[in-house]
């Protein structure tokens, strides 16, 4: 009852200020930050989903059987330049990866109406033709005009590796967010022995007091993910951090306006306007 009303009141002081439902303000913001910090123009955020270990619930069967092989619900979520969480999804059975727990979340609903308020295109660079707003994540989510992933493949050219490593140097964000979160918080790191309803709001607990604690540069001696002229630095969080990431979201169908913005964005990493003076260090010829 002591924990249930704990984490009552953390969600009922902290969401309306450190969650809450993104506005056009909080990308236009989401995107100054990545522009800035990590050289990625018209990103407003880097998208990931984690499982989360929790007892068998009753009668539920396979429903919550990961691909990991343990019982888990997902942790889906949005974060933004400076590791906190923008938008989360909680609760999606373990055992949905393949068959579309993006779409099936209502951040994944919102993004395939159009309904998460992203900005209007913009261009990269001055003068240049608008190019849209997007979410950075990796080959586990679909191409959309909206949400970049890498190229596949093992035979790149040098320009497609250039993309690909700049889109993955961004989307670290929400890796080191997750990291973060988990060693702050250790009960992410075992099975947490309640009901799912509880378990779903000891997780919202979790990533508010994580946004708050960020918000105030508070990480107690947990460091992220830095680079030095372009050179990583893995932040400690790296040393236990044992999450689950989900796997593939669906086909690898994608739109031909979704290809070309891909290309839009490759093109801009590789002209002289776009490129950065280490990004060449950090591909294989």
């Amino acid at each position: 009852m002591i924990i249930r009303e704990t984490v009552a009141s953390i969600i009922s002081v902290l969401h309306g200020e450190f969650l809450p439902s993104p506005t056009k303000e909080v990308w236009v913001q989401n995107e100054k930050r990545f522009r800035k910090q990590w050289n990625f123009p018209n990103a407003i955020g880097s998208l990931d989903g984690k499982h989360i270990r929790v007892k068998s619930p009753p009668s539920s069967g396979s429903l919550y059987y990961n691909y990991k092989g343990f019982f888990s619900i997902v942790l889906l979520a949005i974060a933004n330049a400076d590791f906190q969480f923008t938008a989360v999804d909680i609760g999606a059975y373990g055992s949905e990866s393949d068959s579309g727990i993006l779409w099936r979340s209502e951040i994944g609903k919102s993004l395939k109406n159009g309904n998460l308020g992203f900005p209007e295109a913009k261009p990269l660079i001055q003068n240049a033709p608008p190019v849209p707003h997007v979410l950075l994540a990796d080959d586990a989510f679909p191409l959309r005009s909206d949400l970049m992933k890498p190229y596949k493949g093992n035979f790149l050219d040098k320009e497609t590796r250039i993309f690909n490593y700049r889109l993955s140097r961004a989307r670290m964000t929400v890796e080191n967010s997750f990291g973060i979160l988990a060693a702050r918080w250790r009960i992410l790191h075992s099975l947490i022995e309640a009901d799912i309803l509880l378990t779903k709001k000891l997780v919202l607990g979790c990533v508010l007091l994580h946004n708050f604690l960020t918000s105030k540069s508070d990480f107690n001696n947990i460091t992220a993910d830095r680079y030095e002229n372009g050179v990583l630095i893995g932040g400690n969080w790296r040393e236990e951090c044992n999450l689950a990431s989900v796997c593939r979201q669906g086909s690898n169908n994608r739109s031909l306006g979704a290809a070309a913005v891909r290309e839009r964005f490759k093109e801009h990493f590789n002209s002289a306007e776009g490129s950065v003076s280490w990004q060449d260090a950090h591909v294989n010829e």
